[in-house]
Protein backbone atom coordinates (compact mmCIF):
# COMPACT_ATOMS: atom_id res chain seq x y z
CA UNK A 1 0.00 0.00 0.00
CA UNK A 2 1.31 3.47 -0.95
CA UNK A 3 0.26 7.02 -0.20
CA UNK A 4 0.59 9.77 -2.78
CA UNK A 5 0.57 13.56 -2.33
CA UNK A 6 -1.95 15.09 -4.70
CA UNK A 7 -3.44 18.54 -5.02
CA UNK A 8 -6.32 18.85 -2.58
CA UNK A 9 -9.71 19.15 -4.27
CA UNK A 10 -11.88 18.96 -1.16
CA UNK A 11 -10.43 21.67 1.07
CA UNK A 12 -12.96 23.77 2.98
CA UNK A 13 -10.76 26.86 2.87
CA UNK A 14 -12.62 30.08 2.26
CA UNK A 15 -9.62 31.38 0.33
CA UNK A 16 -9.09 30.74 -3.41
CA UNK A 17 -6.27 28.38 -4.42
CA UNK A 18 -2.85 30.01 -4.61
CA UNK A 19 -2.30 31.12 -8.18
CA UNK A 20 1.46 31.04 -7.89
CA UNK A 21 3.74 33.93 -8.74
CA UNK A 22 5.82 36.24 -6.67
CA UNK A 23 5.46 34.75 -3.22
CA UNK A 24 4.08 31.32 -3.91
CA UNK A 25 5.95 28.25 -2.79
CA UNK A 26 5.02 24.70 -3.68
CA UNK A 27 1.28 24.07 -3.22
CA UNK A 28 0.11 22.22 -0.19
CA UNK A 29 -0.77 18.58 -0.77
CA UNK A 30 -3.31 16.21 0.63
CA UNK A 31 -2.17 12.63 1.12
CA UNK A 32 -4.43 9.96 -0.37
CA UNK A 33 -3.98 6.37 -1.40
CA UNK A 34 -2.58 5.54 -4.82
CA UNK A 35 -5.26 2.99 -5.56
CA UNK A 36 -8.43 1.91 -3.84
CA UNK A 37 -8.31 4.90 -1.50
CA UNK A 38 -12.03 5.32 -1.04
CA UNK A 39 -12.55 1.60 -0.49
CA UNK A 40 -9.68 1.37 2.00
CA UNK A 41 -10.98 4.33 4.00
CA UNK A 42 -14.54 3.02 3.91
CA UNK A 43 -13.35 -0.30 5.30
CA UNK A 44 -12.40 1.26 8.64
CA UNK A 45 -14.61 3.11 11.15
CA UNK A 46 -15.18 6.83 10.64
CA UNK A 47 -12.90 7.74 13.56
CA UNK A 48 -10.02 5.91 11.84
CA UNK A 49 -10.25 7.88 8.58
CA UNK A 50 -7.60 10.60 8.32
CA UNK A 51 -7.36 13.60 6.03
CA UNK A 52 -3.76 14.90 6.08
CA UNK A 53 -2.63 18.05 4.29
CA UNK A 54 1.04 19.04 4.10
CA UNK A 55 2.62 22.50 3.74
CA UNK A 56 6.19 23.62 3.28
CA UNK A 57 9.57 22.04 2.70
CA UNK A 58 10.82 18.56 1.84
CA UNK A 59 11.40 17.90 5.55
CA UNK A 60 7.69 18.41 6.17
CA UNK A 61 6.83 16.00 3.39
CA UNK A 62 9.17 13.39 4.86
CA UNK A 63 7.65 13.96 8.31
CA UNK A 64 4.23 13.34 6.76
CA UNK A 65 5.41 9.98 5.41
CA UNK A 66 6.55 9.00 8.90
CA UNK A 67 3.22 10.16 10.34
CA UNK A 68 1.29 8.08 7.83
CA UNK A 69 3.36 5.01 8.64
CA UNK A 70 2.73 5.23 12.39
CA UNK A 71 -0.99 5.92 11.86
CA UNK A 72 -1.31 2.99 9.46
CA UNK A 73 0.24 0.67 12.05
CA UNK A 74 -2.62 1.57 14.38
CA UNK A 75 -5.33 0.87 11.81
CA UNK A 76 -5.90 4.37 10.41
CA UNK A 77 -6.45 4.91 6.69
CA UNK A 78 -6.16 8.09 4.64
CA UNK A 79 -9.04 9.62 2.76
CA UNK A 80 -8.85 12.31 0.08
CA UNK A 81 -12.25 13.70 1.09
CA UNK A 82 -12.11 16.01 4.09
CA UNK A 83 -15.85 15.48 4.68
CA UNK A 84 -15.29 11.76 5.10
CA UNK A 85 -12.59 12.12 7.77
CA UNK A 86 -12.87 11.55 11.48
CA UNK A 87 -9.42 13.10 11.89
CA UNK A 88 -8.29 16.22 9.99
CA UNK A 89 -4.58 17.06 10.27
CA UNK A 90 -2.49 19.92 8.87
CA UNK A 91 1.29 19.53 8.90
CA UNK A 92 2.38 23.16 8.82
CA UNK A 93 5.25 25.48 7.89
CA UNK A 94 6.15 28.60 9.90
CA UNK A 95 9.04 29.94 7.80
CA UNK A 96 6.97 32.57 5.97
CA UNK A 97 3.87 34.50 6.92
CA UNK A 98 2.23 33.55 3.61
CA UNK A 99 2.40 29.83 4.40
CA UNK A 100 0.91 30.31 7.88
CA UNK A 101 -1.88 32.51 6.52
CA UNK A 102 -2.86 29.75 4.09
CA UNK A 103 -2.99 27.02 6.69
CA UNK A 104 -4.82 29.04 9.34
CA UNK A 105 -7.40 30.06 6.76
CA UNK A 106 -8.08 26.36 6.23
CA UNK A 107 -8.16 25.67 9.97
CA UNK A 108 -10.63 28.51 10.55
CA UNK A 109 -12.92 27.19 7.82
CA UNK A 110 -13.35 23.92 9.76
CA UNK A 111 -15.27 25.55 12.62
CA UNK A 112 -18.71 24.84 11.17
CA UNK A 113 -17.78 21.27 10.24
CA UNK A 114 -16.68 20.70 13.83
CA UNK A 115 -19.98 22.14 15.10
CA UNK A 116 -21.91 19.68 12.92
CA UNK A 117 -19.66 16.75 13.77
CA UNK A 118 -18.12 17.32 17.23
CA UNK A 119 -16.52 13.85 17.16
CA UNK A 120 -14.07 14.99 14.45
CA UNK A 121 -10.53 15.65 15.74
CA UNK A 122 -8.87 18.70 14.17
CA UNK A 123 -5.07 18.82 14.57
CA UNK A 124 -2.39 21.39 13.79
CA UNK A 125 1.01 19.73 13.49
CA UNK A 126 4.58 20.75 12.80
CA UNK A 127 6.34 24.10 12.88
CA UNK A 128 3.33 26.42 13.24
CA UNK A 129 2.08 24.36 16.17
CA UNK A 130 5.50 24.67 17.80
CA UNK A 131 5.74 28.36 16.90
CA UNK A 132 2.36 29.51 18.26
CA UNK A 133 1.75 26.85 20.88
CA UNK A 134 -1.51 26.88 22.82
CA UNK A 135 -2.42 30.32 21.50
CA UNK A 136 -3.87 28.28 18.61
CA UNK A 137 -6.43 26.79 21.01
CA UNK A 138 -7.54 30.28 22.02
CA UNK A 139 -7.80 31.51 18.44
CA UNK A 140 -9.38 28.32 17.07
CA UNK A 141 -11.39 26.64 19.86
CA UNK A 142 -12.40 23.81 17.52
CA UNK A 143 -8.77 22.60 17.29
CA UNK A 144 -8.28 19.63 19.59
CA UNK A 145 -4.68 18.59 18.91
CA UNK A 146 -1.34 20.40 18.74
CA UNK A 147 1.77 18.41 17.92
CA UNK A 148 5.24 19.77 17.23
CA UNK A 149 7.98 18.26 15.04
CA UNK A 150 9.48 16.43 18.01
CA UNK A 151 6.45 14.31 18.92
CA UNK A 152 4.55 13.40 15.75
CA UNK A 153 5.24 9.68 16.13
CA UNK A 154 2.86 9.82 19.11
CA UNK A 155 -0.03 10.80 16.84
CA UNK A 156 -2.23 7.70 17.44
CA UNK A 157 -1.97 8.18 21.21
CA UNK A 158 -2.55 11.95 20.93
CA UNK A 159 -5.62 11.51 18.73
CA UNK A 160 -7.12 9.08 21.24
CA UNK A 161 -6.41 11.46 24.13
CA UNK A 162 -7.96 14.37 22.23
CA UNK A 163 -11.15 12.35 21.79
CA UNK A 164 -11.27 11.67 25.53
CA UNK A 165 -10.29 15.07 26.88
CA UNK A 166 -11.17 17.52 24.10
CA UNK A 167 -7.69 19.01 23.81
CA UNK A 168 -4.13 17.74 23.90
CA UNK A 169 -0.83 19.52 23.33
CA UNK A 170 2.52 17.82 22.60
CA UNK A 171 5.28 20.36 21.98
CA UNK A 172 8.40 18.82 23.50
CA UNK A 173 11.30 19.30 21.09
CA UNK A 174 13.40 16.93 23.18
CA UNK A 175 11.33 13.97 22.06
CA UNK A 176 13.15 10.98 20.55
CA UNK A 177 12.04 11.09 16.91
CA UNK A 178 12.80 7.89 15.01
CA UNK A 179 13.83 8.70 11.44
CA UNK A 180 14.20 5.26 9.99
CA UNK A 181 11.66 3.63 7.73
CA UNK A 182 11.81 0.52 5.61
CA UNK A 183 9.58 1.55 2.73
CA UNK A 184 8.95 4.59 0.61
CA UNK A 185 5.55 6.28 0.97
CA UNK A 186 6.38 9.28 -1.22
CA UNK A 187 4.89 10.41 -4.53
CA UNK A 188 7.38 8.47 -6.68
CA UNK A 189 8.20 4.78 -6.40
CA UNK A 190 11.78 5.46 -7.42
CA UNK A 191 12.61 8.66 -5.49
CA UNK A 192 12.78 9.15 -1.73
CA UNK A 193 13.83 11.66 0.91
CA UNK A 194 16.14 10.53 3.71
CA UNK A 195 16.79 12.71 6.73
CA UNK A 196 20.42 12.80 7.88
CA UNK A 197 19.81 15.31 10.68
CA UNK A 198 17.15 17.43 12.34
CA UNK A 199 17.14 20.89 13.86
CA UNK A 200 19.43 23.88 13.40
CA UNK A 201 22.16 25.54 15.47
CA UNK A 202 22.40 28.73 13.41
CA UNK A 203 21.14 32.12 14.58
CA UNK A 204 19.85 33.83 11.43
CA UNK A 205 17.87 36.81 12.68
CA UNK A 206 14.89 36.25 10.37
CA UNK A 207 14.37 32.52 10.97
CA UNK A 208 12.09 30.56 13.33
CA UNK A 209 13.53 27.11 12.53
CA UNK A 210 15.85 26.78 15.56
CA UNK A 211 12.85 27.48 17.78
CA UNK A 212 10.40 25.25 15.92
CA UNK A 213 12.71 22.27 15.24
CA UNK A 214 15.21 22.52 18.08
CA UNK A 215 18.99 22.07 18.13
CA UNK A 216 20.87 20.12 15.52
CA UNK A 217 21.02 16.33 15.89
CA UNK A 218 22.79 14.09 13.36
CA UNK A 219 22.00 10.45 12.70
CA UNK A 220 24.74 7.80 12.70
CA UNK A 221 26.16 7.04 9.25
CA UNK A 222 25.31 3.34 9.43
CA UNK A 223 21.69 4.03 10.34
CA UNK A 224 21.31 6.25 7.26
CA UNK A 225 22.96 3.64 5.05
CA UNK A 226 20.71 0.85 6.35
CA UNK A 227 17.61 2.92 5.62
CA UNK A 228 18.89 3.69 2.13
CA UNK A 229 19.56 -0.01 1.47
CA UNK A 230 16.01 -0.90 2.53
CA UNK A 231 14.56 1.80 0.27
CA UNK A 232 16.66 0.67 -2.69
CA UNK A 233 15.53 -2.91 -2.11
CA UNK A 234 11.97 -1.59 -2.46
CA UNK A 235 12.66 0.05 -5.82
CA UNK A 236 14.07 3.48 -4.92
CA UNK A 237 16.88 4.61 -7.23
CA UNK A 238 17.12 8.33 -6.42
CA UNK A 239 17.64 9.61 -2.86
CA UNK A 240 17.73 13.19 -1.60
CA UNK A 241 19.40 13.69 1.79
CA UNK A 242 17.69 16.30 3.96
CA UNK A 243 18.86 18.61 6.72
CA UNK A 244 18.20 22.20 7.73
CA UNK A 245 21.93 22.83 7.17
CA UNK A 246 22.68 19.48 5.64
CA UNK A 247 26.41 20.06 5.13
CA UNK A 248 26.96 20.70 8.85
CA UNK A 249 26.07 17.03 9.38
CA UNK A 250 28.18 15.04 11.82
CA UNK A 251 28.42 17.12 14.99
CA UNK A 252 29.01 14.98 18.07
CA UNK A 253 28.77 11.64 16.30
CA UNK A 254 32.23 10.30 17.16
CA UNK A 255 34.56 11.47 19.92
CA UNK A 256 37.93 12.45 18.54
CA UNK A 257 36.87 11.91 14.93
CA UNK A 258 35.48 14.38 12.43
CA UNK A 259 32.44 12.98 10.64
CA UNK A 260 31.07 14.88 7.65
CA UNK A 261 28.38 14.56 4.99
CA UNK A 262 30.98 13.28 2.53
CA UNK A 263 31.29 10.11 4.64
CA UNK A 264 27.58 9.44 4.12
CA UNK A 265 27.89 10.09 0.39
CA UNK A 266 30.85 7.71 0.10
CA UNK A 267 28.89 4.91 1.78
CA UNK A 268 25.76 5.50 -0.31
CA UNK A 269 27.85 5.46 -3.47
CA UNK A 270 28.61 1.79 -2.74
CA UNK A 271 24.96 0.66 -2.69
CA UNK A 272 24.10 -1.39 -5.80
CA UNK A 273 20.98 -0.12 -7.55
CA UNK A 274 21.17 3.43 -6.18
CA UNK A 275 21.70 5.68 -9.20
CA UNK A 276 21.43 9.25 -7.93
CA UNK A 277 22.05 11.06 -4.63
CA UNK A 278 21.39 14.73 -3.86
CA UNK A 279 21.53 16.76 -0.66
CA UNK A 280 19.71 19.91 0.49
CA UNK A 281 19.97 22.51 1.92
CA UNK A 282 23.62 23.51 2.31
CA UNK A 283 24.96 26.50 4.24
CA UNK A 284 27.94 28.45 2.85
CA UNK A 285 29.69 28.31 6.22
CA UNK A 286 29.97 24.50 6.11
CA UNK A 287 31.04 23.86 2.53
CA UNK A 288 34.23 21.80 2.75
CA UNK A 289 36.75 20.64 0.11
CA UNK A 290 35.78 17.05 1.01
CA UNK A 291 32.15 17.71 0.07
CA UNK A 292 33.11 19.39 -3.20
CA UNK A 293 35.37 16.42 -3.95
CA UNK A 294 32.47 14.03 -3.29
CA UNK A 295 30.38 15.84 -5.91
CA UNK A 296 33.28 15.65 -8.34
CA UNK A 297 34.38 12.06 -7.75
CA UNK A 298 31.43 9.92 -6.67
CA UNK A 299 29.44 8.39 -9.50
CA UNK A 300 26.02 8.60 -7.86
CA UNK A 301 26.30 12.14 -6.42
CA UNK A 302 24.55 14.64 -8.68
CA UNK A 303 26.45 17.71 -9.87
CA UNK A 304 24.00 20.02 -8.17
CA UNK A 305 24.33 22.33 -5.17
CA UNK A 306 21.57 24.32 -3.50
CA UNK A 307 23.52 27.03 -1.65
CA UNK A 308 21.32 29.82 -0.22
CA UNK A 309 22.99 33.23 -0.28
CA UNK A 310 19.92 35.26 0.89
CA UNK A 311 21.50 38.57 -0.18
CA UNK A 312 24.42 39.80 -2.27
CA UNK A 313 25.19 42.56 0.22
CA UNK A 314 27.63 42.06 3.10
CA UNK A 315 25.77 44.69 5.14
CA UNK A 316 22.48 42.81 4.78
CA UNK A 317 24.17 39.48 5.55
CA UNK A 318 25.54 40.97 8.78
CA UNK A 319 22.04 42.10 9.80
CA UNK A 320 20.80 38.61 8.96
CA UNK A 321 23.68 37.02 10.96
CA UNK A 322 24.26 34.61 8.12
CA UNK A 323 27.81 33.72 9.25
CA UNK A 324 29.26 34.18 5.75
CA UNK A 325 30.23 37.13 3.59
CA UNK A 326 30.28 37.54 -0.16
CA UNK A 327 34.01 36.96 -0.50
CA UNK A 328 33.62 33.56 1.20
CA UNK A 329 30.55 32.75 -0.91
CA UNK A 330 32.30 33.59 -4.18
CA UNK A 331 35.29 31.42 -3.22
CA UNK A 332 32.92 28.47 -2.68
CA UNK A 333 31.34 29.01 -6.10
CA UNK A 334 34.78 29.21 -7.73
CA UNK A 335 35.97 26.04 -5.95
CA UNK A 336 32.84 24.13 -7.02
CA UNK A 337 33.16 25.18 -10.64
CA UNK A 338 36.87 24.38 -10.69
CA UNK A 339 36.29 20.79 -9.46
CA UNK A 340 32.84 20.30 -11.02
CA UNK A 341 32.67 22.47 -14.16
CA UNK A 342 29.11 21.42 -15.01
CA UNK A 343 27.73 21.96 -11.49
CA UNK A 344 24.20 23.32 -11.38
CA UNK A 345 23.89 26.01 -8.70
CA UNK A 346 20.65 27.08 -7.05
CA UNK A 347 19.99 29.53 -4.24
CA UNK A 348 17.49 31.25 -1.95
CA UNK A 349 17.17 35.04 -1.82
CA UNK A 350 15.18 37.32 0.49
CA UNK A 351 14.31 40.79 -0.81
CA UNK A 352 13.27 43.70 1.37
CA UNK A 353 14.97 42.55 4.56
CA UNK A 354 15.09 45.16 7.32
CA UNK A 355 16.92 48.28 6.15
CA UNK A 356 17.73 47.00 2.65
CA UNK A 357 18.72 50.01 0.54
CA UNK A 358 18.58 50.32 -3.22
CA UNK A 359 22.36 49.97 -3.41
CA UNK A 360 22.26 46.79 -1.28
CA UNK A 361 19.57 45.37 -3.53
CA UNK A 362 21.69 46.17 -6.59
CA UNK A 363 24.48 44.07 -5.09
CA UNK A 364 22.15 41.07 -5.17
CA UNK A 365 21.37 41.76 -8.83
CA UNK A 366 25.10 41.88 -9.60
CA UNK A 367 25.64 38.57 -7.79
CA UNK A 368 22.90 36.82 -9.77
CA UNK A 369 24.31 38.11 -13.06
CA UNK A 370 27.79 36.98 -12.01
CA UNK A 371 26.97 33.50 -10.65
CA UNK A 372 24.19 32.73 -13.12
CA UNK A 373 22.18 30.34 -10.99
CA UNK A 374 20.33 27.50 -12.62
CA UNK A 375 17.39 28.34 -10.36
CA UNK A 376 16.51 30.56 -7.42
CA UNK A 377 13.76 30.69 -4.80
CA UNK A 378 13.05 34.38 -4.25
CA UNK A 379 10.92 35.60 -1.34
CA UNK A 380 9.72 38.90 0.05
CA UNK A 381 10.77 39.32 3.68
CA UNK A 382 8.00 38.87 6.22
CA UNK A 383 8.40 39.38 9.96
CA UNK A 384 8.38 36.20 12.03
CA UNK A 385 7.30 36.86 15.63
CA UNK A 386 9.90 35.86 18.19
CA UNK A 387 12.89 36.29 15.86
CA UNK A 388 15.60 38.84 16.48
CA UNK A 389 14.76 40.64 13.23
CA UNK A 390 11.26 41.30 14.54
CA UNK A 391 12.88 43.92 16.78
CA UNK A 392 14.65 45.68 13.87
CA UNK A 393 11.58 47.21 12.26
CA UNK A 394 10.12 46.05 8.95
CA UNK A 395 10.92 49.34 7.21
CA UNK A 396 11.02 48.41 3.52
CA UNK A 397 7.64 49.33 1.97
CA UNK A 398 5.49 46.51 0.66
CA UNK A 399 5.46 47.99 -2.84
CA UNK A 400 9.27 48.17 -2.85
CA UNK A 401 9.48 44.51 -1.79
CA UNK A 402 7.06 43.53 -4.52
CA UNK A 403 8.98 45.49 -7.16
CA UNK A 404 12.35 44.00 -6.12
CA UNK A 405 10.84 40.53 -6.05
CA UNK A 406 9.58 40.90 -9.61
CA UNK A 407 12.92 42.27 -10.82
CA UNK A 408 14.80 39.23 -9.49
CA UNK A 409 12.19 36.77 -10.76
CA UNK A 410 12.47 38.26 -14.26
CA UNK A 411 16.27 38.21 -14.09
CA UNK A 412 16.35 34.57 -12.97
CA UNK A 413 13.85 33.58 -15.66
CA UNK A 414 16.12 35.10 -18.30
CA UNK A 415 19.26 33.44 -16.93
CA UNK A 416 17.56 30.04 -16.59
CA UNK A 417 16.28 30.24 -20.15
CA UNK A 418 19.74 31.08 -21.47
CA UNK A 419 21.27 28.14 -19.55
CA UNK A 420 18.58 25.78 -20.83
CA UNK A 421 19.03 26.92 -24.45
CA UNK A 422 22.68 25.96 -24.24
CA UNK A 423 21.57 22.38 -23.65
CA UNK A 424 19.36 22.22 -26.76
Amino acid sequence: MRWLPVLSTNSLSAQPPDAGGEDAGPPETALVEEAGGAAAAAAVPFEKRVYLEVFGCQMNKLDAELMVACLEEQGYRLTGDIRDAGVILYNTCAVREHAETRVFSKVGALRRLKERRPEVVVGVLGCSAQNHGEAIFRRYPHVGLLCGPGEFLRLPELIARSRRTGRVSALDLGGDVAFERRRNLGPSRHQAFVSVMRGCDMACTYCVVPRTRGPEVSRPVQEIVEEARALVAGGVRDITLLGQTVNSYGKGLAAGRRIGLHHVLEELDRIPGLDRVRFVTSHPRFMSPDLVAAMADLETVCEYLHLPVQSGSDAVLRRMRRAHDMDHYRRIVDACRERVPAVGLATDIIVGFCGETEDEFRETIRLMEEVRYQGAFIFKYSVRPGTRAAQFGDDVPVETKRERNQILLALQKRISLEIHRQAV
